[in-house]
């Protein structure tokens, strides 16, 4: 059996996603019942959603290469082995697209064009460069450990135990569970010191030549398609918004004042009925306007102007970025990743869309540097613009930091030279 995601919306508009068996179509129980009464409960987003069945469709992948039946084990009170949890834990490091696929009626799994028996699986899984980093990674072990006390909990309710020893039993093999898969969590770097996130001046020019409309090497064939590119890559190098943020905008959202100021209006669009994507994008923050450089205005006028307006019944969506030249054409775009991989794919850049939010908010950065500012006298202008919660959420910290290591240095640099200043006058005195 092969249990894939299958996201659809609800007649009220709210997006939704439930396990399926890939060969029914039909709903997988248990994980369908947690969805709908613990993570559905909590508010979570479908991002959030999405995620945490995929660990689930890991945890029922593993069981099935191992031959096991998750309710029937829990329901003998048997309980796990280490053995069996560190080979989950192997299977947890992987993509979901690099799982072995499971076989009907056959425990051997065919993994590239092997065919190795279930026995080698761990190893090769081992063996794979392709692993999702230590943060997924550790969200998936702690979706698992979850999903698996839930899942004790409720079979135990299941049962007509006579005792209630019987019922912490079924209570210690979900905590036993979680615990071992928690104490295989990866240390996550610390970053306060790592390469910097965004692109440096040499890349933001050859990115922007190649997604120049008018450059021959651009990598798209219809004008179209260039012109609409273009302005989304300025739109993000100059405004820093999140691939969620960028395609839940509508065209009324574009601000253009009487006094010449331009910008953007960022707003929480989930669960609209006139939004046709499955897959809807999502504002992770509140909502806030952001100011748009006259070169990027300029590209996004373009694209209005020439592309989005030309469509045939434009009218009937009001979204900003549509797709072109498409089978979904004069449709709400679902994303605009592949619009980076081509012209990483082109430039030879590492570029994803959340690489040129970080090159937007530390040209910020230097900008307000360049003006002689301290990080105290912007910070809130600079969450207000990028739509962070606080000064205290992860990625402000992280700009903090670099911004008063890069003081730090400078500082250290002159008075070095001050010293070195010093130390050479007094030895041309000394010689004297």
């Amino acid at each position: 059996m092969k249990l894939k995601i299958r996201n659809y919306i609800e007649p009220s508009g709210q997006r939704n996603a439930v396990i399926v068996d890939a060969t029914t179509g039909l709903p997988e129980f248990w994980p369908t019942l947690y969805a709908s009464t613990q993570l559905r409960s909590r508010g979570a987003s479908q991002s959030t959603l999405n995620a945490q069945l995929g660990a689930i469709i890991c945890l029922y992948r593993w069981a099935h290469l191992r031959g096991l039946n998750l309710e029937e084990r829990i329901l003998s009170q048997e309980g796990f082995s280490r053995g069996e949890i560190d080979s989950l834990v192997t299977l947890l490091r992987s993509r979901l697209s690099d799982l072995p696929v499971p076989k009907a009626q056959s425990k051997v799994v065919s993994l590239d064009r092997k065919k190795p028996q279930s026995s080698d699986i761990w190893q090769i899984l081992q063996e794979r460069t392709r692993q999702i980093n230590a943060s997924t990674f550790n969200d998936r072990l702690d979706y698992v450990g979850r999903y698996m006390i839930w899942l004790c909990d409720y079979l135990s309710d299941q049962t007509l135990p006579t005792h209630q020893h019987n019922k912490r039993m079924f209570a210690d093999i979900g905590e036993h569970f979680k615990l071992s898969l928690s104490a295989m969590k990866s240390v996550e770097p610390n970053t306060a010191f790592a390469k910097s996130r965004d692109l440096n001046s040499n890349d933001i020019r050859s990115i922007l030549e190649a997604a120049n409309p008018q450059n021959f090497l651009n990598p798209w064939e219809s004008g179209a398609a260039r012109i609409r590119n273009f302005a989304i890559i300025c739109v993000l190098l100059d405004t820093g918004l999140r691939s969620g943020e960028l395609l839940s905008l509508k065209i009324q959202d574009i601000i253009f004042a009487k006094k010449g100021a331009k910008g953007l209006k960022v707003r929480r669009r989930q669960g609209s009925k006139d939004d046709p994507r499955v897959r809807q994008p999502s504002t992770k923050r509140g909502e806030r306007e952001v100011p748009l450089s006259e070169g990027a205005f300029q590209a996004l006028d373009a694209y209005v102007s020439a592309v989005r307006n030309q469509i045939p019944g434009v009218s009937q969506t009001e979204y900003l970025f549509l797709s072109v030249g498409n089978k979904s054409h004069g449709r709400p775009m679902s994303s605009i990743t592949p619009i980076t991989d081509k012209l990483r794919s082109v430039t030879g850049i590492d570029l994803t869309p959340h690489r040129l939010r970080h090159t937007a908010t530390w040209r910020y950065c230097i900008s307000q540097k360049r003006q002689g500012r301290e990080w105290d006298e912007f910070v809130e202008a600079l969450i207000l613009k990028f739509g962070w919660n606080s000064p205290d959420s992860p990625m402000v910290r992280h700009y903090a930091k670099r911004f008063i290591k890069e003081q730090m240095f400078e500082s250290a640099i002159r008075e070095q030279d001050e010293i070195n200043h010093v130390m050479k006058a007094a030895s041309d005195a000394a010689r004297k």
